[in-house]
């Protein structure tokens, strides 16, 4: 289940093996899952009839994208990490089987939903895996990082 653990070590490996911004790959990763802020308002028994629901679209994310990387000196620098972290959220929702429907990818366009049906949300294999996929990405830039070090005299 891609949960925000897995997507931010996606987005970590993601950003690691690019050599592009990590921290701002990660948070594009998490960018979609703002959608989440509905919960409280659920909590707080506060109708929000649907407003927050295309955050978690790609129209809404690079929306939301837009406007963090806004908040940078250069926003131009800041946009394709958020947007490569964006893109790898929707990669991982996309394999998931989504118990309300799927995702709906041509938001607003239309609100027909996709899914691939390949990883059951409630499997945590995919997050077993992505730790080990993390692990072995860690460990293959702390050797490299290593020995470059070694052959400076």
């Amino acid at each position: 289940m891609p949960d925000w653990f897995t997507h931010t070590l996606v987005g970590w490996i993601t950003g690691k093996t690019l050599k592009t911004d990590i921290p701002l790959v990660i948070i594009g990763s998490l960018i979609p899952d703002l959608v989440k802020i509905n919960l409280a308002f659920t909590w707080l028994h506060i109708n929000d009839h649907g407003f927050f629901y295309p955050l978690h679209t790609p129209i809404g994310a690079l929306l939301i994208c837009g406007i963090i990387a806004l908040l940078f000196p250069n926003p131009k620098q800041a946009l394709p990490p958020l947007i490569i972290g964006i893109t790898t959220h929707f990669i991982l929702d996309f394999l998931l089987i989504h118990a309300h429907g799927g995702m709906k990818l041509l938001f607003p366009l239309t609100w027909q939903e996709w899914q691939l049906y390949l990883i059951s949300s409630d499997d945590y294999l995919i997050t077993i895996y992505t730790i080990i996929v993390a692990l072995v990405v860690y460990l293959f830039y702390w050797r490299l990082n290593y020995k470059s070090k070694q052959s400076i005299p």
